[in-house]
């Protein structure tokens, strides 16, 4: 039979049948008192490690929620900036275009 890649820890006096799986003897006088508080740290243990990954998804899941905001305002600053720069551009031109028409309008005259 294939081990798993990581540790199996089973309960202190457990006996197997013949491919029934495990059975559990459940006289607790059975069990000595340091495997339940292996047990109980064991699983104090995993509680612990249990809560910082979920803290750990917690501030992932803000983290990501803030930089989808920063990104939502940063496309909208640049929307503005697209709009302003049209209007900047539009403007330079019909100056540009009505400052030459004028200039060959005087120059025209005075000749």
């Amino acid at each position: 039979m294939k081990q798993p890649p990581y540790p199996s820890v089973e309960p202190p006096l457990i006996r197997r049948n013949n491919r029934n799986g495990p059975v559990e003897n459940h006289n607790d006088d059975a069990i000595p008192y340091s495997h339940r508080t292996e047990n109980e740290s064991a699983q104090s243990l995993l509680k612990r490690i249990c809560d910082i990954l979920e803290a750990k998804a917690q501030r992932k899941e803000k983290e990501r929620y803030k930089a989808d905001k920063e990104n939502e305002m940063k496309n909208d600053w640049m929307l503005a900036a697209a709009v302003l720069d049209r209007i900047c551009a539009i403007f330079f031109v019909v100056v540009f275009v009505g400052g030459t028409v004028v200039f060959f309008a005087v120059f025209a005259t005075h000749a």
